[in-house]
């Protein structure tokens, strides 16, 4: 989850072919006992946890659905399941075949990273599958599982996880407490949590999931090693990065060994020792390895692919913060090209590219430089994602440094001013950006001489730091 997932760009609806009926299913089994509203059923699409990063989402519903459709013997699940005197009408196979293809159809979208329309179809599928099966059936579960997934990927967390919440809720009662679908349900939610910046609550999720597997599948199932994964990836967000390093370094280990040292998943993880190394402030080890990270997925997924590019983008960063700025430069000018020919020229990881180039184009004191493409990059941001977007203020704010370094404060100050009162507008008053923002804005208040107003700035900045002192 945490190297991003490939989204396929493309521009309106997506074509796609015609559903393929699914047949209904056969008798039960010699000796399975299914409830009476079973009959008629079809086979559905097996339901997995979702995906590590740079891996297309996999059809999340069959697994569920199929120990529910196929005749399979069900004693050996636990929890409540519905009476065999419901009086719900049974719905008829042509209604299950189509919510079946429509819920694929949902998944295509899905994985062609059109995750909006993916929403509506599986919101449109599990009101259906409401209706005709009922709110605890594995098959609206899926469909509310998915809903779930496309509201995470298009920035309503709040929403996600109400669903998620909702999905592992049913799951427990449907299926019990450590069955394989329950547990993903109930990792999503810690996902989510995270998104929302709720990492303590996230841990103890994740903690409570990766027992649960552990006990139930074993410390080396892939399953397991993901959550270790999101575990440890959590722990770095907590803070505790001796515990999110050793726990992440564990699972690529573990990963390694199972997979091999070039399998996406090892890969993903490596990148997290990487990126944890970094905020350990041991930048040559963390070089080292996101040099190996990009060579194994140039190798395995190709020089254009987004994972590795991604790699390369952290080896400019770990050379900036090494003092090989000129390095950088020559990284991040290559990586410019690449992303511009792949990406396109307005491509938020191609603005991110040029973003380091700037960056470090200022720490080779080419100042001049370095505020023309601060200015652009702010521009094109602004343009495309808004005026608002965490990555227009982060350019927006390069180019305050850049006028600062120029003696330019009076301009400086309009810039830092922008950018922390839109912070705080979108974050808080108390977000640490926003702090940080109106840290730089005291600064350059001071720089023009106007210590009054910098010392009060500073004071409050100061005064709302010991308010939210995060607890151990």
């Amino acid at each position: 989850r945490t190297g991003g997932q490939t989204r396929v760009p493309a521009t309106g609806r997506v074509p796609l072919a015609p559903p393929a009926p699914v047949p209904a299913a056969g008798p039960a089994a010699e000796g399975a006992r299914l409830p009476p509203w079973t009959r008629n059923m079809t086979a559905g699409h097996k339901a997995a946890a979702p995906p590590p990063a740079g891996t297309a989402p996999v059809d999340h519903a069959e697994d569920l659905t199929g120990i529910w459709t196929t005749g399979t013997d069900l004693g050996g699940l636990s929890g409540a399941f519905p009476a065999g005197g419901a009086t719900r009408p049974t719905p008829s196979p042509e209604l299950l075949s189509t919510l079946a293809s429509r819920h694929s159809a949902g998944l295509n979208l899905a994985r062609l990273g059109h995750w909006e329309e993916a929403g509506e179809v599986h919101r449109s599928v599990a009101a259906t599958r409401e209706h005709a099966l009922g709110p605890d059936h594995p098959d609206t579960l899926a469909s509310r599982y998915e809903v779930g997934f496309t509201l995470s990927r298009t920035g309503h967390a709040d929403e996600a996880l109400r669903e998620f919440g909702r999905v592992a809720d049913g799951r427990e009662r449907v299926l019990g407490t450590d069955h394989p679908e329950t547990l993903a349900a109930r990792q999503e939610t810690a996902y989510v949590l995270g998104q929302l910046g709720r990492h303590f609550e996230a841990h103890q999720v994740y903690a409570s999931v990766l027992a649960s597997r552990e006990r139930t599948m074993g410390p080396d199932h892939p399953d397991t090693l993901r959550c270790r994964h999101n575990l440890a990836f959590n722990l770095g967000r907590l803070g505790r990065l001796e515990d999110a390093y050793l726990m992440a370094r564990e699972v690529a280990d573990a990963r390694s060994r199972l997979l091999g040292a070039t399998h996406p998943d090892t890969l993903v993880t490596l990148y997290e020792v990487a990126y944890t190394l970094g905020q350990l402030d041991r930048w040559g080890e963390a070089l080292l390895t996101y040099r190996e990270v990009a060579r194994a997925r140039s190798g395995v997924l190709g020089a254009d692919h987004p994972d590795t590019l991604a790699a390369r983008y952290e080896i400019g960063i770990s050379l900036g913060r090494l003092g090989r700025s000129a390095e950088a430069l020559e990284l991040y000018r290559a990586l410019v090209e690449d992303r511009t020919r792949v990406d396109g020229p307005d491509a938020p990881e191609t603005l991110r590219a040029r973003h380091g180039l700037g960056v470090n184009l200022g720490r080779m004191a080419r100042w001049e430089e370095a505020l023309v493409e601060a200015r652009d990059v702010c521009a094109l941001r602004e343009r495309t994602l808004g005026p608002d977007h965490p990555d227009t203020l982060v350019s927006r704010r390069e180019v305050a440094v850049g006028l600062g370094w120029l003696g330019r404060w009076a301009d400086a100050l309009i810039d830092y001013r922008e950018v922390a009162d839109a912070r705080e507008r979108v974050l808080g008053a108390e977000h640490p950006d926003t702090l940080a923002s109106r840290n730089d804005e005291a600064h350059c208040l001071e720089q023009l001489g106007r210590g009054t107003e910098a010392v009060e700035l500073y004071r409050q900045v100061a005064a709302l730091r010991r308010q939210h002192v995060p607890p151990n």
